[in-house]
């Protein structure tokens, strides 16, 4: 025993280091894998850049686009995720991670049709004899 550090205190102590050193270990991998490895070619940014102006992209993603039109941000930042803290980057990459993901593995995004809009007026879509 040294001092007031008993068997158990240490033994803690040792827990405790290994499992800093574990986490330090785990946060410093994570962050490896946090950004892409590699560089987006031009190619990979000007598939991107007409996707998001065309009609397909959600509006997060089209007012994303202004943003980098307005030299507020670059599409390089957005695709290596050093913009990543960006709210509306965050938001428009959820909204359209999927496209963005087969854009920059030179696919072209998966377009899922819009539903189309109920009807408002009282009109039946199909009429029955009774309806006569």
């Amino acid at each position: 025993m040294i001092g007031w550090r008993t068997a158990e205190v240490l033994t803690a102590e040792d827990v405790l280091a290994r499992s800093v050193a574990d986490a330090d270990k785990a946060m410093r991998e994570a962050a490896k894998l946090r950004y892409p490895q590699r560089e987006p070619s031009a190619d990979d940014v000007r598939r991107v850049m007409q996707y998001a102006k065309s009609n397909a992209a959600t509006p997060e993603l089209r007012a994303l686009q202004r943003r980098i039109a307005g030299g507020y941000l670059s599409w390089r930042q957005v695709l290596m995720g050093e913009a990543a803290e960006d709210r509306g980057v965050k938001a428009a990459l959820e909204a359209d991670r999927e496209a963005l993901a087969a854009l920059c593995r030179g696919e072209e995004p998966r377009v899922v049709p819009p539903e189309p809009e109920p009807r408002d007026d009282d009109e039946p879509m199909s009429f029955t004899e009774d309806a006569w």
